[in-house]
């Protein structure tokens, strides 16, 4: 465990900022789309690529309000829009633990 800014602790581990950000500061837009795994992945192995891709479409992802994306629970980062069109590709009586990421396949509940 690692203690992010705001003082809780937290497994997860911003290898842009190198610094442990909490399931909340995750969501601050300094970390909109960096590169978020745990810390003992940082430890192991702390290489990116960046700029960041989208999970789906693989085109890059772009920092600023005009940009709009989701971090998934799985922590990759992807195009609101292509989340939708992800999930409107499933059938309609896919339960919710059915929808997977695009990238790794865990569920997206």
């Amino acid at each position: 465990m690692v203690v992010c800014k705001c003082r809780k602790a937290t497994k997860l581990y911003c290898f842009v900022h190198k610094v442990p950000v909490c399931g909340e500061c995750i969501c601050f837009t300094e970390h909109q789309i960096c590169v978020v795994r745990t810390y003992s992945e940082w430890v192991i192995d702390g290489e990116y690529d960046w700029p960041p891709k989208c999970c789906s479409c693989q085109a890059v992802l772009e920092e600023g309000s005009g940009s709009q994306t989701t971090r998934l629970g799985c922590l990759h980062v992807i195009h609101t829009d292509c989340l939708v069109s992800h999930i409107k590709s499933f059938p309609p009586h896919t339960a919710p633990a059915g929808y997977a990421c695009p990238a790794c396949s865990t569920s997206c509940n």
